[in-house]
């Protein structure tokens, strides 16, 4: 009877402390106080989750972590501060912190030349100090101006120190300031992640320590990534599939490449919940991954090709990884013959529009069109028209032109990117024959990915 209830007491006991220990914590918007309390729990008694409101605003926001604590931001955004004489985001030794799907980047009612004028004072710390381990998953910093004290910023302020462990995931550093120089002092490892910065005099890393890069945008418009000195220089690692705006890093695994221009578009809401720096459909990061380092998804949570992937945390023309008929939609070519475009648009039920602009054999220019159906993963277009007899007259007016019937074609869509077009026509110039054709570019909100 006694260890009959000894047993239920021990039992009741550990119970509580697992209950105590579980529960994931909500944090109501703007609530500091709660944030920073569950954040701080005791090294035993953390919160299995900290989720905070849905893009919600969390300003000024402090963290010190002895224990290990996860927050998934849910898209908030976390604004932090210049020149304080304490971090606003520290981790103790020993302690470990994963940041997921969070926005750092100024409070709002920040002005616009305090963004750019840098102060130069001797007591203020980095905005996020790293003394145990630190994970951001999908977590983007963005328009920071930190001014920095000592060499090369490592001691005093900037927007990161880390003198522990780091690991850098789908992540987007954008126009941070007198950042790059002093972000990583300690062990680091960047995958699938994108840092652009217009630093003059900025190096990518001051090397105090090993920092591996894979899958990864490095880009300085206006400064050197590395440190000259090959001692500093030897403790930065690449894994491949990086694209750096200049050589100096002296990367050569798989992949590595150097672009001075990196063709980004606007950082901004690109899906998900967290900003990303969008590429253009001609940037050299595209398919520039090496395969065994690309995540499944990037920061937006968006499916990566299977095949491939691009460096850096934007996917371009990421989605579920399912070849749609929606997703069939936008324009292709064959890239070894330029020239000749095919645009397809998904329209009502299941009929598609199909427009080949492409030349007779004479070079005459066609343009060809047809609505056709669905079948699996192939459109046949019966009935194939041309438009022929029209003129442009100087000012605008424009000679009505007469559709006449051209032939037919079909469009194998292999996956998301490659396809194959056959077309018959009883017109000599035209005749029979097949070319295969890759996506130059999606619309915008097609869901497919490689």
């Amino acid at each position: 009877m006694k260890c009959l209830i000894h047993c239920l007491t021990l039992f009741s006991i550990g119970v509580t402390q697992q209950a105590f220990a579980a529960p994931v914590v909500r944090i109501a918007d703007g609530d500091c106080a709660a944030l920073s309390a569950a954040a701080a729990s005791a090294p035993g008694q953390e919160p299995s989750l900290i989720v905070l409101a849905k893009s919600g605003n969390y300003a000024a926001c402090s963290l010190d972590v002895h224990g290990n604590i996860a927050i998934d931001g849910a898209g908030a955004l976390m604004p932090l501060l210049q020149y304080q004489s304490e971090p606003q985001i520290s981790v103790a030794g020993g302690a470990r912190l994963t940041m997921r799907n969070i926005n750092l980047g100024f409070p709002p009612s920040s002005s616009a030349a305090s963004k750019l004028t840098p102060k130069f004072i001797s007591n203020f710390m980095p905005a996020v100090l790293n003394d145990g381990t630190l994970v951001l998953e999908s977590v983007s910093a963005s328009d920071m101006n930190f001014g920095y004290t000592g060499t090369f910023g490592q001691f005093g302020g900037g927007f990161l120190r880390n003198n522990g462990s780091m690991v850098v995931r789908n992540s987007s550093f954008v126009r941070i300031t007198d950042a790059i120089r002093s972000l990583f002092n300690g062990n680091v490892e960047i995958s699938n992640s994108t840092i652009s910065t217009t630093e003059l005099n900025g190096y990518f890393v001051f090397a105090a320590g090993t920092v591996s890069v894979a899958n990864s945008i490095v880009s300085n418009s206006l400064g050197t990534l590395c440190p000259t000195d090959i001692d500093l220089r030897s403790t930065i690692v690449s894994r491949g599939g990086n694209v750096l705006s200049d050589a100096s890093c002296a990367f050569n695994a798989a992949n590595d490449r150097v672009a001075t221009d990196m063709r980004f578009l606007d950082f901004g809401a690109h899906g998900g919940v967290v900003k990303t720096l969008a590429l253009n459909f001609d940037s050299p990061a595209i398919g520039n991954g090496v395969v065994a380092n690309c995540e499944a998804t990037d920061a937006r949570g968006l499916s990566r090709g299977a095949t491939a992937c691009d460096s850096g945390a934007y996917e371009v023309g990421a989605g579920d990884g399912k070849l749609s008929k929606t997703g069939m939609s936008g324009l292709y070519f064959n890239a070894s013959n330029n020239g000749h475009y095919i645009s397809i648009q998904k329209l009502y039920k299941d009929a598609a529009l199909v427009i080949w602009n492409t030349f007779d054999e004479n070079g005459v220019p066609a343009w060809l069109y047809g609505v056709g159906t669905f079948s699996g993963n192939q459109i046949h277009v019966p009935q194939v028209a041309r438009n022929i007899g029209g003129k442009l007259h100087p000012g605008g007016s424009v000679d009505v032109s007469t559709p006449t019937l051209w032939g037919s074609f079909d469009v194998n869509l292999n996956d998301c990117y490659n396809a194959t077009l056959t077309y018959s026509s009883p017109l000599a110039e035209f005749g029979n024959g097949s070319t295969t054709l890759q996506r130059l570019a999606f619309l915008d909100g097609v869901d497919c990915a490689r």
